[in-house]
């Protein structure tokens, strides 16, 4: 079930790492806010599992258009954070 609040960044980061950990992403324990998805071999599909995750445990709808600019960790935990303050706003 989504979660009423506003997750912070430390609560996004550690769901962010442990949907690539479930995915097989190698080093995906220690991916930072800095970690690139190149640095983790992270595929087109993998990042939609990522991003259906995410969806599901914040309940908010991430576009297309919106995952062209996430190049990585920290672009994915903070466009998380936007649309769930907009979405409970």
């Amino acid at each position: 079930m989504p979660e009423t609040t506003v997750p912070n960044e430390e609560q996004v980061l550690n769901r962010v790492r442990e949907e690539l950990a479930a995915i097989k992403v190698p080093g995906a324990e220690d991916a930072t806010m800095e970690t690139q998805w190149s640095e983790l071999d992270v595929d087109s599909l993998d990042l939609v599992e990522l991003v259906k995750a995410l969806e599901d445990e914040y309940g908010i709808q991430i576009a297309d258009d919106e995952l062209k600019p996430i190049k990585g960790v920290g672009d994915a935990v903070t466009l998380t954070i936007r649309l769930a303050e907009a979405q409970s706003a």
